[in-house]
């Protein structure tokens, strides 16, 4: 599979900006609850980021389906090299305040669900058209990605509360917009799916495609991934336990920089291993997704929904090695599991709108994001650390319980010809 050509330059501009963003979302809070002391504002300043991706993604497929994935990526990369340089280039003039936070964040947001979208839809142009239709390929090709996610998680981590300490929050920042401009030099010199060389008459044919999608019912309007994803018995149930899950699961890292500063003795290199531990079980699960997933039974798929819940009990327990061990569980078993819901998301929509039903996956899981980063500040404030850890690995098990339920009534759709999407029924 790596010979695939591009898939593996694709794999290193993920690793690349993913490792960055790992720095941000570390230094970023960190600096942000270090000079005001308010979980409120630490939580703040990342919700805006997801309120951007919540407030643009939806709209962002039209975007995708217009302008096509690869150069779609290649917009968004762009497009954030200069707003993560901002952040430190505004601290240095002394101009950095918290609105200016405020929109920088949101701005990074609203290239964020175009592009995550568009780096899954890119997977089939990659393996052809054949094998680009061969769903345990395609769900290894999502481990694989995943997997540059995972490791970043790892590396990210372990290196930030290093860095963090060494150099300052706000400096780190710089690395960040360098992995953005690194991962837009890849994509544009070895990320060229055939699809994108594709003759004057494909292009045409796939134009025509989406003006009949347009036409039909509304398929091509902005709410029509949403509206396909709602009405598809099984995918309605994956996109809900991936909003249980993903409410959950930003909550947790919030609450560890309350917990690092509070009660394990405020040294970011603490949060960093904690962090880097959840990286290790990422990691590791990642490559049991590309090796096994497609070979993986309903009950395995199951148990590994168990395996990313359960183990949150233990972040009640304020023990630095028990809550590194619970979250390198719960790494184990996320890549599993997201993989399978992106690639169900990918082969059960039809290709008109595929990228629809893509972007409005991305969004709905950020939006839960957004909640769950806004809401765990104040509850924070309110509450304090064990009854928020209680309330997340409650929301984690509802997502582990609707998981299952979705594998009980997920089954393959029979292919429809790209040809004729009005007669694909929603």
């Amino acid at each position: 599979m790596l010979r695939t050509p591009g898939l593996f330059a694709l794999f290193a501009a993920k690793l690349l900006s993913t490792f960055g963003s790992w720095l941000t979302l570390l230094a970023l809070p960190w600096f942000v609850l270090v000079t005001t002391g308010s979980p409120v504002r630490m939580s703040a300043v990342l919700a805006a980021e997801f309120l951007g991706v919540v407030s643009l993604g939806l709209p962002s497929g039209r975007v995708v389906a217009r302008l096509g994935v690869r150069r779609t990526m290649l917009i968004c990369d762009a497009a954030r090299v200069p707003l993560m340089a901002l952040i430190p280039l505004l601290h240095q003039a002394d101009w950095l305040s918290l609105p200016a936070l405020l929109v920088v964040s949101f701005s990074l947001g609203a290239f964020t669900a175009p592009y995550v979208s568009s780096q899954r839809l890119i997977l089939p142009d990659l393996l052809g058209p054949a094998r680009g239709r061969d769903e345990k390929l395609l769900a290894r090709a999502n481990g694989l990605i995943d997997g540059a996610t995972r490791i970043a998680a790892l590396a990210g981590p372990a290196l930030g509360g290093l860095l963090i300490a060494l150099l300052g929050p706000v400096q780190v920042l710089w690395i960040d917009a360098g992995t953005y401009l690194v991962s837009y030099l890849i994509l544009i010199a070895f990320v060229r799916p055939a699809a994108t060389a594709a003759s004057g008459a494909h292009r045409a044919a796939v134009s025509s495609a989406q003006r009949v999608a347009d036409r039909a019912g509304g398929r091509g309007t902005t709410l029509a991934g949403l509206r396909y994803a709602l009405r598809h018995p099984a995918l309605r149930l994956f996109v809900l336990a991936q909003t249980f899950v993903t409410l959950s699961i930003p909550a947790v890292f919030i609450c560890l920089q309350v917990l690092v500063r509070e009660e394990l003795g405020g040294d970011p290199r603490t949060l960093g291993l904690l962090t880097s531990a959840n990286g290790a079980g990422l990691v590791i699960g990642s490559l049991a997704a590309v090796a096994g997933l497609g070979r993986m039974t309903r009950s395995a798929l199951t148990a590994a929904a168990l395996l990313q819940c359960a183990p949150l009990w233990l972040l009640l327990v304020d023990q630095v090695f028990v809550v590194a061990g619970a979250l390198f569980l719960v790494g184990l078993a996320t890549p599993v599991l997201a993989a399978t819901i992106n690639t169900r998301a990918t082969v059960r929509a039809p290709a008109p709108l595929r990228p629809h039903v893509m972007t409005a996956v991305t969004t709905t899981e950020n939006l839960a994001a957004f909640v769950g980063y806004t809401a765990a500040g104040p509850a924070l404030q309110f509450s304090g650390l064990r009854p928020v850890f209680a309330g997340i690995a409650a929301l984690a098990a509802l997502g582990a319980v609707t998981f299952t339920a979705a594998l009980r009534l997920d089954r393959p759709t029979t292919k429809v010809p790209d040809r004729r999407p009005a007669d694909v029924t929603t």
